[in-house]
C-alpha cells in the first residue's frame, strides 16, 4: 500500500489543492489494480505530529505488483479540463496535468514515500 506524504508551498491555491486531489481520486477506475486513493490534510487531533506535511495520499492496489502499473501509468500525465469559473479565479491554461498540479501546490523535494504490504 503506497502512501505518501507532502509539504504544500505556503501560497498554494486552496482551489488548486483541492483540483489536484480531485484528479488523483479520478485515477480510480482509470489504473488497473487501484481500488482506492485517499488524499487530505492531517486529522486535527494527530495534526501536531505531522511535522510540517500538509497532505497525505494513500493508494490501494490489489497486488505489490500493480505499483508498477500504477507508477507509470498515463493518467498520471493524463490532460484534464477545468470548470470555467476556475479559470476565471486563477487564470490557468485551460488544460492541466495532474503532475502540473502536483508541482504548482508541493514544495519541490518534500514528498516522501512509503509502501507496505500486507
Amino acid at each position: 500500500m503506497p502512501q505518501a506524504l507532502f509539504k504544500l508551498k505556503s501560497d498554494a491555491d486552496p482551489k488548486s489543492v483541492r483540483q489536484w486531489q480531485d484528479l488523483a481520486h479520478a485515477m480510480v477506475g482509470k489504473v488497473p489494480g487501484l481500488l482506492e486513493l485517499q488524499a487530505g490534510p492531517p486529522v486535527e487531533l494527530t495534526a501536531p505530529m505531522a511535522k510540517g506535511y500538509d497532505m497525505g495520499v494513500v493508494v490501494l492496489v490489489d497486488y505489490v505488483e500493480t505499483l508498477a502499473t500504477f507508477f507509470t501509468h498515463p493518467s498520471h500525465d493524463e490532460y484534464c479540463s477545468h470548470r470555467t469559473y476556475f479559470l476565471v479565479l486563477v487564470h490557468l491554461p485551460s488544460i492541466i496535468r495532474v503532475h502540473e498540479l502536483y508541482m504548482q501546490v508541493c514544495e519541490q523535494g518534500s514528498t516522501i514515500g512509503y509502501d507496505i504490504e500486507f
